[in-house]
């Protein structure tokens, strides 16, 4: 057996077993007992709380992103029908959010077309607010038209204004059905 270890070598280069320099311990050392004393001095003594921080935060993200309004239909019709205000914002929300497959001025593209006379899953403006919040699941898509994702994360007055302005562009998209 030979007296050289041939993990020791490798081209040429000699592994030693020199110790780690003693600065290097030292340094290493301060920064452990740096990081324990700074997180008991964060954590317990300085005028910055992280419970302050969040609750000025959260309030902050409230303002820039508030809740949606509950606007409710006693009959299921649309509330918002005819409001020139609400059908400016749902041709918005609409171009935003909807025209992806649906198209711009709502002609079809993946989604179907709403302003034809063709209805696929309900005309009325209960079954269509139905329809927008809760989506079209892969059980209920006709004609390969695909399924659409539920938009409740929108809120009512949202969906009631995309229904106005699609009820300002489409006739056929009625009240309730008498």
């Amino acid at each position: 057996m030979s007296s050289q270890d041939h993990n020791k070598e490798f081209d040429g280069i000699r592994q030693g077993d020199n110790p780690i320099p003693p600065r290097w311990k030292l340094f290493f050392l301060i920064s452990i007992v740096f990081a324990i004393g700074y997180a008991v001095y964060f954590h317990n003594f300085s005028d910055w709380k992280m419970e302050d921080r969040f609750a000025i935060e959260a309030k902050e993200h409230d303002a820039k992103f508030p809740k949606a309004k509950e606007v409710a239909s006693t009959d299921g019709s649309n509330p918002l029908r005819g409001n020139a205000d609400a059908i400016a914002q749902g041709k918005a929300t609409f171009g935003g959010i909807c025209a992806a497959c649906h198209g711009p001025e709502a002609k079809g593209v993946i989604g179907p077309d709403l302003t034809d006379k063709v209805w696929i899953h309900g005309n009325t403006d209960s079954e269509v607010f139905a329809l927008i919040n809760a989506g079209i699941g892969p059980e209920k898509a006709k004609l390969k038209k695909g399924i659409m994702p539920p938009h409740n994360y929108l809120g009512s007055e949202k969906i009631y204004q995309v229904m106005a302005w699609l009820a300002s562009n489409n006739p056929t998209l009625i009240q309730s059905k008498k």
